[in-house]
């Protein structure tokens, strides 16, 4: 936004006295004709500075030949000020590198920048000049030429997101033992052969071992009975219930606990399986013929009529689909939160693993009961780079940087450069104000997920590349994704997104007048600003002072909220 002005300086008539006899004096008195142009106006905060173009326009006859000018930009608050670089203007007929002004007219653009505070919110942006020329000085009075600062950029959340590593510590476990009991062609009898087998033997040890573990509790034995798809449906049918039976009897003496009993007349799905995985020459074309018939009459017609392929089958295949198949379930009780909260503080002797640390640490009552388990874990388990990473984001949070820096670093060396920690160090880096070096682990940390794209994004916010920064937050429905748009310039998608925040704080609602603002919608800007102030009455205050609302300043409902 560019905007061109003339600013008069008022002059009183004794300042013009007190200078009438040095040489200087000319170029005070004609201060009024010097013309100004600001971009922007009013100043904007881009990314966390201020930057600021001042292009100066000084009319024939004013700029002395031997005159030598310092001029400084400076941002002026009722409690702060920002003063930009100085720059030096020159007469033709002085010797030195500052910018050179004819006395016959000249133009000079000042480019500058200064830091973002937030006592600049309500500013003005003013000139001090001091003319010499030989040796007789004089400061000019100061010049307002702009307002600033047109701040919504200082609105951004540190919300750069570290990544914790995951516990796998499950309050119940469910554990089971398989095994199987294999019939003979058209026999429904349990050989004792089958009772002697390895799988049936640690089956039954897998269950006597539940009995006897506290921690643990025996659910059932689902057995489901099976026929091989060759022969009559019917005859299949009560072939495969009998099977069932028949396994359930001859366990039910070793194994006791609840049965749950099941069958399959005709194995179609476990034949599929074992023609995928067998060396049957012809098992495609047979793998054909069950893909293009459903009806199993017409199935097992088609692969008879193989012959030499179906006696490959019937030997090799066919055995192995009649069958009970026997499944124990057991359920295995974790710690309980007392106990894992006792034992993660050092309260208690019980032992805890990896991921019980880890998990005590999520439960725990506060941030420093959180930092103390892991402390502990970590001890307890010195190679554990997964607890010393999550120690570092408790102590991270807590804003005890340098241990979190240790802590990191420390995961780092046991994770051999894990890209989840370095997306952590990155994040330390930003909240300490270096935005380049966490930039540079955020790169190296990318693919150990979304968090790592979203921080970048963030990063390019306060570098004041917003369009990259939009294209980083891809879709989240963030504060700052909204953020973004704005200031990009994408109002209506910035509306869009700020409405589809799961939380609608303060904050948001706030947000959400400055895009009402822009979009001229009065009723959104009363709406959402009176919800940001009811929900945090700090909101007043910048509302006051926010050029976004400059234009509404003298509105009746305005000033009711603000009040």
């Amino acid at each position: 936004m560019k905007k061109k002005s003339i600013f008069q300086i008022a002059m009183g008539s004794a300042v013009v006295l007190a200078v009438a006899c040095s040489s200087p004096s000319k170029m005070l008195k004609n201060a009024s004709t010097v013309r100004y142009t600001v971009t922007p106006d009013p100043l904007e905060m881009k990314g966390d500075s201020v930057d600021v173009s001042i292009n100066v326009v000084y009319p024939p006859k004013y700029f002395l030949k031997s005159a030598v000018m310092e001029v400084t930009p400076v941002l002026k608050s009722e409690n702060a000020s920002a003063e930009f670089p100085s720059v030096t203007l020159q007469g033709e007929k002085v010797q030195g590198n500052g910018g050179v002004i004819s006395s016959a007219g000249g133009s000079y653009t000042y480019t500058g920048k200064v830091a973002y505070q937030e006592d600049l919110l309500q500013s003005e942006l003013i000139l001090q000049s001091k003319v010499s020329v030989k040796s007789k000085s004089l400061k000019l009075p100061e010049v307002k030429i702009a307002d600033g600062v047109l701040a919504t950029a200082s609105l951004l959340q540190n919300e750069a997101k570290t990544i914790e590593a995951m516990n796998q510590f499950k309050r119940a476990e469910v554990l089971t033992s398989e095994s199987e009991i294999v019939f003979s062609i058209n026999n429904a009898t349990v050989q004792s052969k089958e009772l002697s087998k390895q799988g049936i033997k640690d089956m039954k040890a897998f269950a006597k071992n539940v009995d006897a573990d506290s921690t643990m509790e025996l659910k059932g034995v689902s057995i489901v009975g099976y026929a091989s798809p060759d022969g009559p449906e019917d005859g299949n049918e009560s072939l495969a219930k009998n099977r069932q039976a028949a396994a359930e009897k001859a366990l039910k003496g070793s194994i006791k606990t609840s049965y749950e009993a099941n069958y399959t007349a005709e194995d179609w799905d476990g034949f599929r399986m074992l023609m995928e995985n067998s060396s049957i020459q012809d098992k495609e074309a047979i793998l054909n013929i069950l893909s293009q018939y459903s009806d199993p009459v017409v199935r097992e017609s088609e692969i008879k009529k193989m012959g030499t392929v179906y006696k490959e089958i019937a030997n090799d295949i066919l055995p192995q689909l009649r069958r009970s198949k026997i499944v124990v379930s057991a359920e295995k009780v974790g710690k309980s939160d007392s106990v894992l909260l006792s034992a993660g503080l050092g309260k208690s002797d019980v032992q805890l693993t990896e991921d019980e640390y880890m998990f005590a640490a999520t439960i725990a009552e506060n941030s420093d009961d959180a930092e103390k388990i892991l402390k502990n874990g970590a001890t307890a388990i010195s190679n554990s780079w997964k607890i010393v990473n999550n120690l570092g984001c408790v102590q991270m949070d807590a804003e005890k940087y340098d241990d979190a820096q240790a802590s990191f670093a420390r995961a780092d060396e046991l994770s051999e450069g894990d890209k989840a920690v370095k997306n952590n160090m990155g994040v330390l880096a930003v909240k300490q104000g270096d935005l380049a070096k966490g930039f540079e682990y955020f790169e190296v940390a990318q693919g150990a997920g979304p968090e790592v794209k979203y921080n970048m994004g963030t990063v390019k916010v306060k570098e004041g590349d917003y369009p990259t920064a939009v294209e980083m937050f891809g879709s989240n429905k963030t504060f700052n994704a909204a953020l973004a748009k704005l200031l990009a310039g994408d109002v209506d998608g910035a509306l869009s997104t700020a409405n589809e925040i799961e939380e609608q704080d303060a904050a948001t609602d706030y947000l959400k007048a400055v895009i009402s603002a822009r979009q001229k919608n009065y009723d959104g800007i009363i709406n959402n600003l009176k919800s940001a102030c009811e929900k945090d009455a700090s909101f007043k205050d910048r509302a006051k002072k926010d050029l976004e609302f400059a234009d509404f300043s003298d509105d009746s409902a305005f000033e009711a909220i603000v009040k």
